[in-house]
């Protein structure tokens, strides 16, 4: 059930626009079955930016993040990188997201990394 459940909340997260408190506090459920020390009490993430990042640090710690986009009005246009090293290029997993906000774009880099640990 945990595979589909990231796919469901992937979905969801790449169709929205930002990232609401409800979508990132149930991204930080589905991911404790795949990273056990994600945030136990999901429900104190309350700022997208801060908790997104919270999560990427606690599933994926020593992980490097990278960001490129434009800020643009209304809404940017930003990509996410998760690498586990900046010092080769070899890593076995990566992931990436697109989307108008740092925070969505993040989250579904790290929701697309779950959604690959869970399957194997």
């Amino acid at each position: 059930m945990t595979v589909e459940t990231l796919e469901s909340l992937l979905d969801r997260a790449t169709s929205a626009q930002d990232l609401d408190v409800t979508l990132l506090h149930e991204a930080a459920v589905a991911l404790k079955d795949v990273y056990p020390d994600a945030p136990a009490h999901p429900e104190a993430l309350d700022d997208a930016t801060e908790g997104v990042l919270r999560l990427v640090d606690r599933c994926l710690p020593g992980w490097s993040i990278h960001l490129a986009g434009q800020a643009t009005e209304p809404d940017g246009h930003w990509r996410a990188f998760l690498r586990e090293s900046d010092s080769r290029d070899s890593d076995e997993d990566i992931g990436s997201g697109r989307a108008p906000t740092v925070s969505l774009a993040l989250l579904i880099a790290l929701l697309k990394l779950g959604a690959h640990k869970a399957r194997r």
